[in-house]
């Protein structure tokens, strides 16, 4: 079969000899990579470099056809430095009629679908020309990695920014961080400022110096601290950024399949992969064995004497054991299966169901009530990348009518027409912007057919 390659080959990239990214179009503006050093923004490309064949694995991740741990790049590591790189920082937008625009920073991966640069790309559409350009696949499976790549990145965008803070924490204070906790620390707004970012532009830093800063940052930074340790015991994962199906395949190929089983990636997810692999990880906590515990007990209950526990999570008796898809997670094992597929056996299940008493159908209206929700958030969710995806197209086309009325104007004034190949150039750009739609636009539709 034909192996995927990505049709716009590599247009808005400049690389050296090497192959290493130098320079990156980013709408008006060229960022420079420096040559001599590695950083949150520099890809190196191997000299003989050959492409990583990938697979779709649940919502969001990735799976290695030809795993081993010291694979030259991995698609974590890929996304994220690109998603810095790439970075729009402030975006315009309309805030009324004879009013100038509004700058916002991005705080979104739907905004990355905002301005195009000179080879017609935008930001989105550049991370995901350097994804491709370190990865093939299967052709068919084009469609459903480009949705788990969207995924991925709409949860990674908000992590970058936060960890942003906590990088300048670090930068502030150099080597005496050591045996600190740079997230729980806080700096003045001139402190911030003099610990600027590479990837960050001066205009959207300065915003964010502001925002972190704030009063209502705070509020809410010391809101969601409140709510994480409530309960000394919550279930923190200590794997660092290796994601679940990355360590199943490390302990697959490092002690085969039978001890790499779900429940098994999992304990060592939270215990810290590292650590486990020198016999040093951290023991479960009691929210963790607990969670283990009930789970274990649950397949028994569903599959008898069949469960192994060398098998692969089950999504639905995750889904079922532990109440469902809170704030859109699943307790174990998340993004590793299709919400889709759970949410449907769910679905499934409760039809064939036909209990008649008061505590019956109380239990399947709190379940039906929890599976709106779910489903509302998730429409909500992409409402509001529609929506931002659709601001930005109405903000270019009313940005190129000025610059066309302003050419016509001043063509006028001097006695000549407008050159034909301008207008040319018109029609394209207004076609193109006309017919702009993100993978989301085309989820949307989807659900408005079914």
């Amino acid at each position: 079969m034909s192996r995927l390659v990505h049709p716009r080959g590599e247009a808005s990239s400049s690389r050296d000899e090497a192959g290493s990214v130098v320079s990156t179009a980013t709408g008006a503006r060229t960022f420079e990579v420096p040559r001599e050093t590695r950083g949150p923004t520099k890809l190196q490309r191997p000299r003989n470099f050959q492409k990583i064949e990938i697979t779709p694995r649940g919502d969001m991740h990735f799976n290695y056809v030809h795993f081993a741990p010291d694979l030259q790049r991995k698609t974590g590591s890929i996304l994220g430095t690109t998603l810095r790189r790439e970075y729009p920082g402030l975006v315009e937008e309309y805030a009324g009629p004879n009013r100038p625009p509004r700058k916002r920073l991005v705080s979104s991966w739907g905004q990355y679908y905002g301005e195009a640069d000179q080879n017609g790309l935008t930001a989105a559409e550049r991370v995901k020309e350097e994804f491709w350009s370190f990865f093939t696949a299967e052709e068919e499976l084009l469609d459903e990695l480009d949705q788990n790549i969207d995924n991925y990145c709409q949860n990674r965008v908000p992590k970058i920014l936060c960890q942003a803070r906590v990088d300048a924490v670090k930068k502030f204070y150099g080597s005496a961080i050591k045996g600190k906790n740079p997230s729980s620390i806080e700096l003045e707004y001139e402190e911030y400022k003099t610990c600027k970012l590479d990837w960050i532009s001066d205009e959207a830093w300065d915003v964010m110096c502001k925002w972190w800063t704030s009063k209502k940052y705070k509020e809410l930074r010391k809101r969601g601290q409140d709510a994480r340790f409530a309960n000394e015991e919550y279930a923190q994962q200590r794997g660092g950024s290796l994601p679940f199906p990355t360590i199943q395949q490390n302990l697959e190929y490092r002690f085969g399949p039978e001890k790499a089983g779900g429940l098994d990636t999992y304990k060592v997810q939270m215990g810290g992969f590292k650590a486990s692999l020198k016999g040093s990880g951290k023991p479960p906590n009691r929210k963790v064995q607990k969670m283990i515990d009930d789970y274990t007990q649950a397949m028994h209950k569903e599959h008898g004497e069949n469960w192994r526990q060398s098998d692969d999570l089950d999504g639905n008796v995750i889904y079922q054991t532990f109440g469902g898809v809170k704030h859109g997670r699943f307790a174990m094992g998340n993004g590793s299966f299709k919400k889709s597929d759970v949410l449907a056996v769910a679905k499934h299940k409760k039809a064939r169901s036909s209990g008649s008493s008061f505590q019956a159908m109380q239990r399947q209206n709190e379940e039906l009530q929890q599976e709106v929700a779910e489903l509302r958030e998730r429409d909500e969710e992409r409402e509001l990348m529609l929506q931002e995806q659709q601001e930005t197209i109405s903000r270019q086309q009313i940005f190129l009518k000025q610059q066309q009325g302003l050419m016509t104007v001043m063509c006028q004034k001097i006695g000549i027409s407008v050159p034909p190949e301008i207008l040319a150039s018109w029609e394209q750009q207004q076609t193109r912007s006309s017919a702009s739609h993100s993978p989301d636009d085309r989820d949307q539709e989807d659900m408005e057919d079914e």
